[in-house]
């Protein structure tokens, strides 16, 4: 284990206080002993390195999460928080989510604290948009595609898992509901670029706004809604509620706070809601629901989908209820490669990587050896890969601790041969197609861009600040960034100048003061514009007070860290991958 200047001093503190800032402010953790017998990273989520032969050696990575655990759940990641595009690292997006707040428990206000992250599913290679469905802290933030087996892992609120297949949906089941009428038109979907003639639904996720525009031949009406709880998967007859707080026609691109969503009309729908709101129908202040359902496809087991709380699609459906799938129509599935999957049974999640390409140290697998390695080392019933290759990474505690390097390159002394053709994502492709890399100066380890993550996460309990209440008048004092959510991980609106009064409103789901990524949050209107805004930086106001204590420490903490730059390999690597996919492992079109 290699120990760098700065390490001890974050030892001390990490043991004089367990709830150590560092993780707040983002700082990297010690290097962890890669256990070859399982070893706890923190209760309720372990790891271990299993060193393989058979006959070549092979590094599997494991992290397992105790499912009775009730301080642990599973959370996914979005490249950059957006679903519109971005790509970004796995440890960028964990950096993302830690201290963020969640909706487990179903109430916002609990905190991400991030232990382990792994790459998600295949991506689009210009925008970085995920491929198939997405669910995110019980938000559904994209939908799976329809006949197509490449649902992937499900995991609901209520601490159920499953891995779904070919599924669906159906108008009438996804719909938006005007309570005070009845009506309720269906969505045409969710989080898609503008078109006409359609409903869509905006999640926070999507994007800072709804990037739409109102030319003057297909206008688009715009209602900003406020919810008590997000737009989760509920089969009507039950809903998510809310009130719409808006209703702009003519303007488009509507910023999308994080608790709200939009629903985006154009052509014959626009025009029948405002033939409502013309009388009297719709109105600002109504309260909406949202009714969403997935069908799985007859050729698919029946899942039970309500609530799921973090989802991504899935590749290579490998481990069906005990049985071994080596069925699949890509040539990939029979070479040795690096490999992302999840895995479970009634104990635990299981989050795997393989290395590959590293000659007499970590060589690959095949689906069919991972199958045998998920089914009889780890016991687990169910396994479903994710996007393998060129992406295979896991992090923990902030770190990369696989060889992320030859499983990008490929460049490490391994002959290929003739299997480099069947291959999922062979090396050698031209600059329009490659994957975009980051180094770390600080670890030494090289990433791939991409486009959505998994994670595992200790659910830390909602903390407030009572500095102010509702309807005071505070004043900053600094020129104040203020944010779509309480978190610097939302969006930007605009920058308040130093000395602007303001009020502090009231929220519908009572975060006033709430505690996310290190600083106290609260809802403040400046006239023309409200957000969020951090309590230190109003009159009155002040960071956590562990926060004031340790943040001296971190900083010089931070300072040793850096002074290590000039003894680490130094450079911008950027390797040449791909950041599409041809080929999906089994994802094959169904007719309903």
């Amino acid at each position: 284990m290699r120990i760098r200047p700065g390490v001890c001093l974050l030892i001390l503190v990490c043991l004089l206080y367990p709830q150590s800032i560092g993780l707040a402010f983002n700082q990297r953790l010690p290097d962890l002993p890669l256990e070859e017998s399982w070893g706890p990273v923190i209760p309720g989520i372990d790891l271990q390195v299993y060193r393989l032969n058979n006959p070549v050696p092979v590094k599997v990575y494991v992290a397992r999460m105790d499912r009775n655990n009730l301080t642990t759940t599973i959370e996914s990641s979005i490249a950059q928080g957006s679903i519109a595009e971005g790509r970004e690292t796995i440890t960028g997006m964990a950096a993302r989510q830690n201290q963020a707040i969640n909706y487990w428990g179903e109430t916002w206000g609990a905190r991400n604290r991030v232990v382990v992250a792994i790459n998600g599913y295949f991506f689009d290679g210009s925008t970085g948009t995920p491929w198939s469905g997405v669910a995110h802290s019980g938000w559904y933030t994209k939908r799976f595609d329809d006949f197509i087996g490449d649902a992937g892992f499900a995991w609901t609120v209520n601490r159920t898992a499953h891995i779904g297949a070919c599924v669906y949906h159906i108008g009438a089941k996804n719909k938006f509901i005007f309570k005070n009428t009845g009506y309720d038109p269906s969505l045409r979907g969710v989080n898609l670029p503008a078109g006409n003639g359609e409903l869509i639904l905006y999640t926070p996720q999507y994007a800072a706004s709804t990037r739409t525009s109102s030319p003057p031949g297909d206008p688009v009406l715009e209602f900003l809604v406020e919810m008590t709880r997000p737009s989760l998967v509920l089969p009507s007859p039950a809903m998510a509620t809310g009130y719409i707080r808006e209703i702009n026609d003519r303007i488009g691109s509507t910023p999308i706070p994080f608790d709200h969503v939009v629903l985006s009309a154009w052509g014959s729908v626009r025009t029948t809601m405002l033939d409502k709101i013309s009388v009297g129908e719709i109105a600002v202040g109504d309260e909406i629901g949202v009714s969403q359902e997935i069908s799985d496809c007859a050729s698919s087991p029946s899942q039970n989908w309500t609530k799921t709380y973090a989802s991504i699609g899935g590749d290579y459906h490998f481990l069906n209820n005990g049985v071994i799938r080596t069925d699949f129509n890509n040539s990939d599935a029979f070479v040795r490669n690096s490999r992302t999957a999840i895995a479970f049974n009634d104990n635990f999640i299981f989050f795997i990587v393989v290395d590959a390409f590293d000659p007499d140290v970590s060589e690959g697998l095949n689906i069919a050896q991972l199958a045998d390695f998920v089914k009889n080392v780890l016991g687990a019933i169910w396994g479903v890969t994710l996007d393998s290759g060129t992406s295979s990474t896991m992090v923990v505690n902030g770190e990369v601790i696989n060889n992320t390097y030859c499983n990008f390159t490929r460049d490490c002394g391994m002959q290929l041969g003739n299997e480099v053709q069947k291959l999922q994502d062979p090396v050698v492709l031209p600059p329009e197609m490659t994957y975009k890399t980051e180094w770390d100066d600080i670890s030494g380890a090289l990433e791939p861009l991409v486009g959505s993550g998994m994670l595992m996460v200790i659910s830390e309990p909602i903390v407030r600040s009572y500095s102010f209440v509702h309807n005071q008048t505070v004043a900053t004092i600094v020129n104040t960034p203020i944010h779509l959510g309480p978190g610097n991980n939302y969006d930007v609106i605009t920058t308040i100048p130093s000395g602007r009064s303001g009020i502090v409103m009231p929220h519908l789901n009572h975060l006033e003061g709430v505690l996310a990524k290190g600083s106290f949050w609260w809802k403040v209107n400046f006239g023309d514009v409200n957000g969020w805004v951090r309590e230190e930086h109003l009159q009155g106001g002040g960071i956590p007070s562990s926060y004031k204590l340790y943040l001296p420490i971190m900083q010089r903490l931070s300072s040793a860290i850096l002074l290590t730059k000039n003894n680490i390999k130094d450079g911008n690597v950027h390797s040449p991958s791909r950041d599409s996919r041809d080929n999906h492992g089994e994802n094959i079109r169904e007719s309903k």
